[in-house]
Parts: structure tokens; C-alpha cells; sequence
């Protein structure tokens, strides 16, 4: 911009230079001899047609005719308009000049209109040059005068003032600013303002409020860190009047792009719609390229402007030859060496703006290609990634469906018993596996929360080994379990399927990488205060051990698997989950390893010790003895066979069952039960729905939800519906008798 400025500046250094030279002086004789008087519709034709050359031509000639017969309004509102002329042109310095001058003039006149005209057009000629002290310096005397007069130029002060914060990356001052102007705007009549000529529009007001509340939203998506609250504001605006309002703005393409590519990060990070995402993006790189195409028009507009000054510079030169004698030779001369200098500058600039914009381009283009190289990258891992999984399901699938078989084929009740360890095995297998795919994409988009109950740590333990210990066996392993220091009796606050989740991982990546030996999980207690206890956890393998150099690649999703045995393949995703898991208990995981030895794989966790929960479990148990009778609800056929299987074991618990939510409806209000289990997910009306309708006509029986899902918006809507706790399949048994139990007696009607 600054050589363009300078560029320019030099064009009409020449226009003036040859009308000094007198090569104007037969124009400026009709002039003088004819009642000239200034044209302002001609003016703002030509300047809305950028016709910029003609404008100033009409400038010059109206400037010597108001000089020369002492018209100082008028002289100073030709100095007015060849300041816009020479901004529209980007030359600010010249253009800051020229409105110098007539604000001089008006002042000294005492015409406080014009004056007001002069300061705004100062201001936005400062903003769109970024001179940003000198208009810090000018806005509080133009914003004042505006406010005296009542005149609607303020709010156009006000547009400057954002547009410098914007350009200046000042996004507190820009985010004051905006909401300052909004408030302003929609408290004030605009049918009580002064309004001059060129900013008398039926859809200003309009106009102004899509700027300010624009350039506002852009402001709070930053100080916000891109939350939702920003770009749901962003949505709200409409691109259309966006256009309208950007419409006399030089950057109006590159405000577009960058309105786009905001929605385009919000459909990518905020709401994982890649689909929206991705046709925002598109929208925003063609912007861009308008940007980029706008840009190149305007410096082809500029080189034309320099075509024509030439060119009429030449015409007049060849009506002076033929007027004048030889001793104006010299001058002519003279001109025409510095035309042609100006030529060959202005070759040099095209060249320059010609290679600037083909580099330009040239960025652009490696920027799309590297974009597509990580889209490729991406595709490519995400089909890797599904021939993984893939294989990691089909297999205990196959040995799930044989082994099946094979009980049903079998009569010896040690092999039976031998193959449904092994079935049972490879069901717990698939359920870490999608466990561990589900995990990993939830706590890619979300902060994981951790949900603390009373446990005792040895239970914990105790249902980590029944997981992993049969797949140790079916491999030849021997397996070990060290608790230290430990109390039998104690109970903590845990989340009981996340760190089962953490160990369960660690123990099946030994058991995975390990052909022969041993794998082990040990506990020590470090540290204890009165109400907080600290545990070191180890899991340890006699496996294929890892390399130093393969250390950093350890913990990061997919990667791992690229140097692990290529005979044990894996979905690359459990000790990601760890060590993101881990994260959430604020600690962190290490390792100690020698390839071809085995691997260790430690860290330390705090607990809060709870007090009050023996009494609480005393008073569950002193009711272990009672009655009830249930209500299952579930469309499922075999997850209702399991459950009523499970309350049978419970003394003194019956059910009835039935798979459809509407009807279950029905048979509460026709039958006393003292607990309903509910299921979620059911096709003709899903159990939040249902619960909602029994809560009507009965608000005090316990409803508990049993059902496979697992997330706090689960919890939120289970809560607002009437459901009293959420239990999450699959469940240790002895947590569900349990829960089931301390919900048996209480009071219903």
C-alpha cells in the first residue's frame, strides 16, 4: 500500500508539474473568461465511477477559477474532494494534505456542516491508512463537533474508531467499542439527525448496525477462546445486508473470507459437522480469491488512470507545438523526458505488482496443496484405522461364535467350563475395544468429568483381574495381583469405570506384548493425610519391551502401533486413553522399558478418603433381607432375560418384564411395584419419555436407568426427566444388588 500511495503520488506530481509548465494554459484562459461554476453531481459521478482522472481534471480547472476570483467556500470545498479523489486512490498523505487545507478555510468561514464533513473524512482516511496516532489525536475533536451539531456523522466516527481497533488487532478496545455503538445506535432517533448529502440513506441505520454488530461478534469469538455463545451470534448474521454494509469498503472480500472461515471453524471444533465445515472453508478461499482478484483490478484501474494523464499530457503537447515558437521546443523537451521516465517507472511498478501477485498466488496454491496432502493423510489413516478395527472385532467375534459352538457341542463340564472362561474372555476383549473407540472420540471434542462414588480399592482390583485374568491364562501367562497398605474396610472416591478403564487398558497391552512370563498390577500406598490418600499403581510385563527412540510415540493414538510387534496388531488407542484419563485424576504416566526384557508402566493417584459411607452401606445391608418387587422395561429381549436373572439372584426380588414403553405405562398404574428399571433407547417411546408420563400419577417410586450409554448429558436429561440414578451396563453384579437394594424399601406410594 505504501508504494502504491507513492506510485500515485508521483502521477500527479507530473499533472501538475506539466500544467506549471503551461502546457494548461489555454484551458485555464477559457476559464477565466467564462462564468465558470463548480459541477458537485459531475464530481460525484465521476468518483463513483472511478473515473478518477476526469474528477481531478475538473478539480484542477474549479481550484484556478475559485484562486483566482477569491472564492474561499468554494475553493475550500474543491480541496474537500480532491482529498476524497486522492484517497479513493489510496494516496492518504496527499489526500490528509488537501483536507487540511479545507478545514482551514471552513473554519475561518465559521460553516460548522462542512467542518463536520472535513473531520469525518480525515478520520476515515487515518483508519483506512492506519495513521493510528494521528487519529487518536483527531477523533475526540471530530466525535465532539458531531455530537454538537446532533449530526449522523458521529455514527460514522464511530465506524472509523472500529475499523482502526480492527485493523490494530485491539480486541478489548474493539469489543468496548462495538457494543458502545450498538447501544448508541438503537437508542437514538435517526429522523432527529442532521444528515449531509452523501450519507443520506433510507438503509444506513441498517447498514450501520450489521457493522458494528460484525465486527462485535469477531471480537467476542476471540476474548470468548471460540466458545459457542460468539458464533452462535456470528450465525445470526446475515451475509447479504454483510455485503451491503461492507459494500464501500477496499477489504469488503477479505472481511467476507474471514465472516466464512469463522464459520467454518465453528462447524469443525464446535460442532464436528466437517460436511458445513468444509463448504464454509470453500466459501471463504473463494473470497479470498475475489480479495485477490479485486486487488489486481484495482492496480489494472491504476495503470490505466497513469494511461490516460500521459496520453492527454501528450494531446495537449501537440496542440502547444503547433502554437507556440521554437523556444518552447526546449520545454517540450524537457517533458517528454520525464514522461518517458515515468513510463519505464511505470513498467517496473506493473512488473513488480505482476510478480508480487504471482507469488501471491503461488503461496496460495501450496497452501490448497498442503491441505489436501493432510486431507489425503487423514483418509488414508481413517481407513487404516477401520481395517484395524475391523480385525480386532472379527477375531474374538470368530472365537466367540466357535467357542459357542463348542459349548453347545461339548459334554465334558471342565472343557465347558474351560471354553465359556474363554468365551467370556474375548467378550470382555470386544467390550474394552469399543469402550476404547468411544472414549477416544469423546474425549477428542469434550473435557472428561470424572463422576466419584465410594468404592474400596480392593473391589476395584478384584473386577480389573476377573476382566483380564482369563485372557492371561488362555495365553500361558501367570498373572499377580500386590496390594500394599491398603485397608480392607476403607472406602475412597472414585470413578470406578474410568480407572478400571486405566488399568484394565494397562494390563491387556502387557498381556498383548507379552509371549511368555508374566504380567502383574501392584499397589503401594505413598502418602496419607487425614482426608486424602495417595497410591502408586505399577503394571508390569516380561514382554517385547520398547526402544528409546520410540519413547515419545508411546502415548499418542494410532502411532504406537507402527514399532510394536507386527504379529500382535492393536487399535492403537489404549494407552492414549490412559494417559488422557489420567489426566483428568491431575496426574500423569510414565514408563521404564528394555526391548526384548518387558515393560513397567507406573503412576501415582490421590484419593479422598470417604467417612460417612460405612454407615451408609451398614444401612443398605441391614435391609439386604427384604422384599420387592420389580418392573423391567427393555425392547431388548436378551438384555431383559439377563436382568431378570440377575434380580432372581437377589433374595427376596421378583420382577415382571415387559419390551415396550408405552405399556409399561399402563401396567404401573395397574399393578404396585416398589422399583422400575427403564431403559433408554426404545422405539416407541424412549425411557425419559416414559418416566415423565409414570411421574404424573406416581412422583415417589424409584426409577433407575439401566441402559449401555455413558455421559454426563445421559446423567443431566436422566435427572430433569424424574430417573433417580443411571446404571450403566455392562455392571458388576454385586454393584447392582446393591443399588438395587437400597432402593427396595424406601417409602412409595
Amino acid at each position: 500500500m505504501p508504494l502504491k500511495s507513492k506510485n500515485q503520488t508521483a502521477y500527479f506530481l507530473l499533472f501538475f508539474l506539466l500544467y506549471s509548465f503551461g502546457l494548461f494554459s489555454q484551458t485555464e484562459n477559457t476559464i477565466a473568461q467564462s462564468s465558470f461554476t463548480f459541477d458537485s453531481q459531475e464530481l460525484d459521478r465521476l468518483i463513483s465511477n472511478d473515473s478518477l482522472y476526469e474528477a481531478t481534471v475538473l478539480l484542477t480547472e474549479s481550484l484556478s477559477f475559485a484562486t483566482k476570483n477569491n472564492l474561499k467556500s468554494s475553493e475550500a470545498k474543491i480541496y474537500y474532494n480532491l482529498g476524497k479523489v486522492f484517497a479513493e486512490m489510496g494516496n492518504y498523505n496527499n489526500a490528509e494534505s488537501y483536507y487540511y487545507r479545507a478545514l482551514s478555510i471552513f473554519d475561518s468561514l465559521q460553516l460548522s456542516k462542512q467542518k463536520d464533513l472535513v473531520l469525518g473524512s480525515l478520520l476515515r482516511a487515518y483508519a483506512n491508512g492506519k495513521y493510528y496516532k494521528k487519529f487518536d489525536s483527531i477523533y475526540p475533536i471530530a466525535q465532539q463537533h458531531s455530537r454538537l451539531l446532533n449530526s449522523a456523522l458521529q455514527f460514522i466516527n464511530l465506524e472509523n474508531k472500529i475499523k482502526k481497533h480492527y485493523y490494530n488487532v485491539e480486541n478489548d478496545s474493539l469489543l468496548a467499542t462495538t457494543e458502545h455503538a450498538i447501544s448508541k445506535l438503537e437508542a437514538t432517533e435517526f429522523n432527529t439527525l442532521k444528515f449531509s448529502k452523501q450519507y443520506r440513506s433510507p438503509i444506513l441505520k441498517k447498514n450501520l448496525k450489521t457493522y458494528f454488530e460484525y465486527h462485535n461478534t469477531i471480537a467476542k469469538i476471540k476474548s470468548d477462546n471460540y466458545a459457542n455463545e460468539g458464533f452462535n451470534q456470528l450465525l445470526k448474521i446475515d451475509e447479504d445486508a454483510l455485503k451491503e454494509a461492507l459494500n464501500k469498503e477496499n477489504d469488503k472480500y477479505r472481511k467476507l473470507a474471514t465472516f466464512n472461515y469463522y464459520k467454518f471453524l465453528y462447524f469443525k471444533n464446535n460442532v464436528k459437522n466437517l460436511d458445513s465445515a468444509t463448504s464454509y472453508l470453500l466459501k471463504s478461499d473463494t473470497y479470498k480469491y475475489d480479495a485477490l482478484r479485486d486487488y489486481e483490478k484495482r492496480n489494472i484501474k491504476n495503470s490505466e488512470l497513469i494511461y490516460k494523464i500521459i496520453t492527454t499530457e501528450q494531446q495537449l503537447d501537440l496542440i502547444e507545438k503547433t502554437r507556440e515558437n521554437e523556444a518552447q521546443l526546449s520545454k517540450t523537451y524537457l517533458i517528454s523526458t520525464i514522461t518517458v521516465s515515468f513510463i519505464l517507472f511505470l513498467s517496473l511498478i506493473i512488473f513488480f505488482f505482476y510478480y508480487k501477485a504471482k507469488k501471491n498466488i503461488n503461496i496460495i496454491n501450496k497452501e490448497l496443496q498442503d491441505t489436501n496432502d493432510k486431507l489425503i493423510a487423514t483418509d488414508k489413516e481413517r481407513l487404516e484405522f477401520f481395517s484395524i478395527l475391523s480385525h480386532e472385532l472379527r477375531t474374538p467375534i470368530y472365537g466367540i461364535n466357535g467357542l459357542a459352538t463348542l459349548i453347545k457341542q461339548e459334554d465334558d463340564l471342565e472343557k465347558k467350563q474351560e471354553y465359556l472362561n474363554s468365551l467370556i474372555s474375548s467378550s470382555n476383549y470386544i467390550s474394552l475395544l469399543i469402550d476404547n473407540v468411544l472414549q477416544a472420540t469423546k474425549l477428542r471434542f469434550e473435557d472428561k468429568n470424572l463422576r466419584l462414588k465410594p468404592d474400596k480399592m480392593n473391589n476395584l482390583i478384584k473386577n480389573v483381574t476377573s476382566t483380564v485374568e482369563i485372557a492371561a491364562k488362555n495365553k500361558g501367562l501367570n498373572f499377580h495381583i500386590d496390594i500394599e497398605g491398603s485397608k480392607d474396610d476403607e472406602y475412597i472416591l472414585i470413578d470406578k469405570v474410568a480407572f478400571s478403564q486405566i488399568l484394565i487398558n494397562l494390563a491387556y497391552n502387557g498381556i498383548r506384548y507379552t509371549k511368555e512370563g508374566s504380567v502383574s498390577i501392584s499397589v503401594k500406598e505413598k502418602n496419607r493425610t487425614a482426608n486424602h490418600v495417595t497410591l502408586l499403581f505399577e503394571v508390569k510385563d516380561t514382554g517385547i519391551g520398547i526402544a528409546k527412540e520410540n519413547r515419545s510415540l508411546v502415548f499418542n493414538a494410532f502411532e504406537n502401533k507402527t514399532f510394536l510387534d507386527q504379529n500382535s496388531r492393536g487399535s492403537g488407542l489404549g494407552l492414549y486413553i490412559v494417559k488422557t484419563l489420567l489426566k483428568s485424576h491431575n496426574t500423569d504416566i510414565d514408563f521404564i522399558s528394555e526391548k526384548g526384557k518387558g515393560s513397567t508402566f507406573f503412576f501415582e493417584a490421590t484419593f479422598e478418603i470417604s467417612r460417612n459411607y460405612k454407615e451408609d452401606l451398614s444401612a443398605i445391608n441391614s435391609i439386604h433381607n427384604t422384599e420387592a418387587h420389580i418392573l423391567v422395561v427393555d425392547d431388548n429381549k436378551i438384555n431383559l432375560l439377563i436382568t431378570k436373572k440377575n434380580i432372581e439372584k437377589i433374595k427376596g426380588h421378583t420382577c415382571e418384564t415387559t419390551s415396550n414403553g408405552r405399556q409399561s405405562i399402563s401396567i404401573v398404574k395397574d399393578k404396585n411395584f416398589d422399583l422400575i428399571l427403564m431403559d433408554i433407547n426404545m422405539p416407541d417411546m424412549d425411557g425419559f419419555e416414559v418416566t415423565k408420563h409414570i411421574r404424573m400419577f406416581n412422583p415417589d417410586i424409584p426409577i433407575l436407568a439401566l441402559t449401555a450409554l455413558n455421559s454426563n448429558e445421559i446423567e443431566e436429561k436422566a435427572q430433569k426427566s424424574g430417573i433417580n440414578q443411571v446404571i450403566t451396563k455392562p455392571y458388576n453384579f454385586e454393584d447392582f444388588r446393591n443399588i438395587i437394594q437400597s432402593y427396595s424399601n424406601l417409602p412409595h406410594h
